[in-house]
């Protein structure tokens, strides 16, 4: 993972919404998590959530995204090498806890399972964390529809066709789960022409190569649908609940899942 991670850090100024957060999803972590006073924990090195919390500790595993993308560290914030799985703090010390897109990035129910685990071992009792979703709607357009949808210039971002395409691609797969390289196979059955998607959304070609990162990746990605994610939940926290994070393209698919009340189960 760590070198599909890497390639993805070569091309993040390509990147954009939903990946990367937009304003509104930055005041929606503040909103339902009051993070101003806390000290904050976040999965991964997200730029543009670096300025929640009074302070913040960063985890990635990836030593090359925190050289690339982290912003540095300061009086307020660092960035630490680690295990999302096996986080570097003591049980029940942390206040809060912030990751963007983390449980798709992971794949499968198991390690779903695996991470909301640890959340709940590392929050102290009165602790939450939010998690934005990438989620399937429980009924996903069709393939025509999506390409319909793009080519009239319906979709705000290549990045959101992206992980519209993703979710048309999962099928019944166990656990809503699809390798990368398939994604990027469906991607090409659908628009085999990417001069033509380009000319017809105002996309630039480099914008649209950025999904070249995931030809002969090994990583495996989740799009499990909202309902689904918060029955994997609810064995961890006895209060989980959604809330919207705004109104930019697909914003309905990423809603923030917020969680209270760890349950102690070692």
């Amino acid at each position: 993972m760590t070198e599909h991670w890497n390639a993805i850090r070569k091309h993040w100024q390509l990147l954009g919404s939903p990946l990367r957060p937009p304003a509104q999803v930055v005041e929606a972590y503040e909103r339902e998590l009051e993070l101003s006073q806390s000290h904050v924990v976040m999965f991964g090195v997200t730029p543009e959530l670096t300025g929640l919390g009074a302070t913040m500790t960063a985890v990635d595993e990836s030593p090359d995204m925190i050289a690339g993308i982290w912003p540095g560290d300061t009086d307020t914030r660092k960035a630490v090498q680690g295990d999302w799985f096996d986080l570097p703090f003591p049980g029940a010390s942390v206040d809060a806890l912030i990751g963007d897109g983390c449980l798709s990035v992971i794949g499968a129910a198991d390690l779903r399972r695996a991470l909301f685990a640890s959340i709940a071992r590392a929050l102290k009792s009165d602790g939450r964390a939010g998690i934005r979703l990438y989620a399937c709607p429980e009924t996903r357009d069709e393939p025509q529809q999506v390409r319909a949808l793009a080519l009239a210039g319906g979709v705000s971002t290549f990045h959101e066709l992206k992980w519209r395409v993703a979710m048309t691609a999962m099928g019944g797969a166990p656990d809503y789960t699809i390798p990368v390289t398939g994604i990027l196979e469906h991607f090409d059955r659908m628009f085999p022409d990417r001069e033509e998607l380009s000319a017809r959304t105002g996309w630039e070609l480099p914008v649209i190569g950025t999904i070249e990162v995931y030809r002969n990746s090994s990583v495996v990605y989740s799009f499990a649908p909202t309902a689904a994610l918060i029955k994997e939940a609810v064995a961890f926290f006895d209060d989980v609940r959604l809330a919207s994070t705004g109104t930019y393209g697909l914003a309905e698919c990423c809603p923030l899942l917020v969680l209270r009340s760890p349950k102690r189960l070692d």
